[in-house]
């Protein structure tokens, strides 16, 4: 025998004296799985994490939108006013066939008569302040009545009661703050013995009164 068949040799022995255990295959394998499962895992929370990712932002919108606007009221139709503006010598009906005007001045009242028409003039600067003044005319066919109501505050009604029955007058006044109003009513009624005048504010107070008492 050579030196190198006994070198061969003497680590043959060597090698046949080291103890050979069996192989960690199951060892290797359950690891092997763990890895797959963690992975696995992995990859399921992230794919989890994208899908809940919009609705976590719908959400949100949904919770911190701010409220919608209310929606713009109905507009409701405009109450007429309780005084009328007109220009200064606009005619004004006033009803069976009497009419009037209004200037700075006062008021001019025009009625029908048989021979053509009858004009007065009640100027403002002869009613006291605070004070009403009118006047009537009429035939079998009914009853015009007109005045002025002078004062700071821009009545809100004025009614007229004759014969047990009460009208509401229409208020008509100049542009601008001339600080009297002039009103007019008609009654189908004959006569003009008796009424009472009102002027009223507008929360319901009495802003001045004129009464004739009848002759009967």
């Amino acid at each position: 025998m050579n030196q190198d068949e006994a070198l061969a040799a003497a680590l043959h022995e060597a090698a046949a004296s080291v103890p050979v255990g069996t192989a960690p295959t199951a060892a290797v394998m359950r690891r092997g799985t763990t890895i797959r499962r963690r992975r696995k895992a992995i990859r399921s929370a992230v794919v989890a994490a994208a899908v809940l990712v919009p609705v976590a932002g719908a959400a949100f919108s949904t919770t911190f939108d701010p409220p919608s606007r209310p929606s713009a009221p109905v507009a409701s139709p405009a109450t007429p006013a309780a005084v009328e503006v007109v220009a200064p010598g606009e005619e004004v009906t006033l009803g069976g066939g009497s009419t009037m005007r209004l200037t700075a001045q006062g008021v001019s009242l025009s009625t029908p008569k048989a021979s053509g028409s009858e004009e007065r003039l009640m100027k403002v600067a002869e009613v006291p302040g605070g004070k009403v003044s009118a006047t009537t005319a009429g035939d079998t066919t009914g009853t015009v009545w007109a005045g002025v109501y002078r004062g700071p505050e821009r009545p809100a009604g004025v009614t007229l009661s004759a014969g047990g029955r009460t009208t509401n007058a229409r208020i008509v006044t100049l542009p601008g703050h001339p600080g009297w109003v002039a009103f007019h009513a008609y009654d189908a009624h004959a006569g003009t013995d008796g009424f009472t005048i009102t002027v009223l504010g507008a929360d319901g107070t009495v802003l001045a009164s004129q009464a004739k008492p009848g002759e009967g």
